[in-house]
Parts: C-alpha cells; structure tokens; sequence
C-alpha cells in the first residue's frame, strides 16, 4: 500500500501502463482475454468472422484511390475528359466502399441479434463498418476466419 499521493499516483500509472501494454498485445495475437472494451464480447467477435469471412471492396480501396491520384497527377491538364471520368470514378468508388461496409455492417448486426440478445449488438453496426473499411492485414485483432469460410455462432 502507498504511505502518501505521489507514491499512490506512481503505482496507479504502472498499473495503467501495463494495462495498456496486455490490450496492445491482445491486438497483436488476438487473445480475446485482454482485448479493450471496444473490442471484447462475443457479439464483437462474431461481427469481426462476420466481416472477416467476405471480401470488401475496403480491402482494395486505399489501393484505387492511390491510382485515381497517380492518374490525376500524371495525365496531362488537356486531357479534361479523362480527368473527369477519373474524378467521377473516384466518387462512385467511395460510395460502394461505403454502401458495401454499411451491407456487411447490417448482416454482421442481424447474425449477432439472432446468436446472441440486442444488447450485446449495440455498436456492432459502427464496429464491423469501420472494419470492414480496412485492409485484411491491418485488421486488429488480425482475422481468425478465411475468405469464404462459413461462420460459427
């Protein structure tokens, strides 16, 4: 036990501090025991197979919009027609990123209210949308399901 403030203040920062370093390596490895709030529950888990089993059109999106880039930074001011398109073709882009993470939010949310209760699908919509924005290998926890492998509740 601490004898005065400084001493308690110490102690609680070391033990937020390795807190914070078990989460970090829950992130890493996926062990589901020390994972933060955001991320633990069986309903997160079930929304993170869920995104985790399908390709997303999030995947490959960072990867689009750094060619759309590249096309509006090499093809020549003259060329105003196939600048537009390429603008155009970034918009639509962003939207199916957003209407395919928003499709794949919804289903992950409906598997977890009929497994689990609506209580433990509060914020799944929000979660498995943001996942399902990323790239699969920058996904934390990593996935622990493949592509097309059929998910278990």
């Amino acid at each position: 036990m601490p004898t005065n403030r400084k001493e308690a203040a110490k102690l609680r920062r070391e033990k937020t501090r390795e807190q914070r370093q078990l989460q970090r390596q829950a992130l890493l490895s996926g062990d589901e025991r020390y994972l933060p709030a955001r991320d633990a529950g069986p309903g997160k888990r079930l929304a993170r197979d869920v995104v985790d089993s399908r390709f997303t059109l999030g995947q490959v999106f960072f990867a689009l919009i750094l060619v759309v880039l590249l096309a509006g930074v090499f093809i020549p001011r003259q060329y105003k027609t196939v600048l537009a398109a390429v603008n155009l073709l970034s918009l639509l882009a962003v939207a199916a990123v957003f209407v395919d993470s928003y499709m794949v939010a919804r289903r992950a949310k409906r598997m977890v209210e009929t497994a689990y209760d609506a209580r433990s699908a509060m914020g799944v919509t929000a979660y498995a949308t943001m996942r399902a924005m990323q790239p699969r290998r920058f996904r934390r926890p990593p996935p622990k399901v493949k592509r097309g492998q059929p998910i278990e509740k």
